[in-house]
């Protein structure tokens, strides 16, 4: 199957690390209230079983730390067969979100934290990432 576009499915969220946009953005949002979006390929010698299992333990680290409006999830972007235009689920590309995204101090960085962070490394890549402000 060949594809035309992308086309975005589901919004969820997934914040890797804190970065200067998520430092900054926390006083440019008017609700101070932040999601960031990525766009992640699955990495050579990735798979998709490990970007989830990633997705999952950043969710939990976030649940189990009391960040308790973080929500962390992904779906599959949709993909357009440029002959039939009929649209089926990416078999390595992912929309993930991070809504109600919080700075991490880095002394809360834990050995759980490293390990969610290596599960996407090893298997997923970044594309892009993506900071916007809720609504109040």
């Amino acid at each position: 199957m060949k594809s035309a576009a992308l086309i975005v499915v589901v919004f969820g969220s997934l914040s890797l690390a804190p970065s200067i946009a998520s430092a900054q953005a926390a006083g440019a949002c008017p609700a101070n209230d932040m999601a960031t979006i990525r766009i992640s390929k699955i990495a050579p010698g990735g798979t998709m079983t490990g970007f989830d299992k990633a997705v999952a333990d950043h969710a939990k680290w976030y649940a189990d730390h009391g960040f308790d409006k973080d929500r962390i999830f992904a779906a599959p972007m949709l993909v357009a067969d440029e002959t039939t235009h009929k649209l089926a689920p990416s078999p390595d590309t992912m929309m993930s979100f991070h809504t109600h995204d919080h700075e991490v101090p880095k002394s809360m960085e834990d050995a759980a934290w490293n390990a969610f962070v290596a599960e996407y490394r090893a298997n997923s890549v970044i594309v892009s990432t993506t900071h916007v402000c809720l609504p109040e």
